[in-house]
């Protein structure tokens, strides 16, 4: 008798189950070890498993909506591989206007890096200052560069009003050095 298939997602059954409940299992402590369970329908009938999760897209794997959230319907999904590197414990949550955000999401909201987000929460205090693609000038015209909170340049010109400018990629830069770098090439 030729052996028989079981069914695709026996094995994502199996795995979730092992997970939690086996001590034995290296990915026990990540989850059965920090108190995830799988919901008594799903642990006790495999058949409901495969009625509440319905289709799995190809190419897409069982994950939890919310990391420290049991296996259960309302908590699991279908997802893709890169959505669920985005759904991870270490990922960054940020309060902004009393409201948690994931850094990520806002990042791709803002088609920004995740760490400009990050660094901007610390110093901005509205949801808009924190997402504008085009944010780079603040605090009286100078703008955000790394050498933003100098008071003078490398060569010790102030910064000052008269002597800055931004550029057009809003970084600020000193008149003087800028001229002799000008007059330097022209040599």
């Amino acid at each position: 008798m030729p052996f028989k298939n079981p069914h695709p997602f026996y094995t994502v059954w199996q795995g979730m189950k092992r997970r939690c409940y086996n001590k034995n299992t290296k990915q026990y402590s990540d989850y059965g070890g920090r108190g995830i369970t799988v919901c008594d329908r799903w642990k006790n009938s495999f058949p409901a498993f495969v009625q509440d999760m319905g289709e799995r897209p190809h190419g897409f794997t069982l994950d939890r909506k919310h990391n420290d959230g049991n296996y259960d319907p309302s908590n699991c999904r279908w997802a893709s591989r890169a959505d669920q590197m985005l759904n991870r414990r270490n990922t960054v949550i940020l309060t902004i206007e009393g409201i948690k955000y994931k850094a990520h999401v806002l990042a791709k909201l803002a088609g920004l890096k995740t760490d400009t987000i990050i660094e901007r929460a610390k110093s901005c205090t509205s949801l808009q200052d924190i997402i504008d693609p085009n944010r780079r000038v603040f605090y009286e015209g100078l703008a955000m560069s790394p050498n933003f909170g100098k008071t003078h340049c490398n060569h010790g010109h102030e910064y000052t009003k008269e002597n800055t400018y931004t550029t057009p990629a809003g970084y600020r830069q000193c008149r003087i050095c800028n001229t002799r770098r000008g007059r330097a090439r022209i040599r």
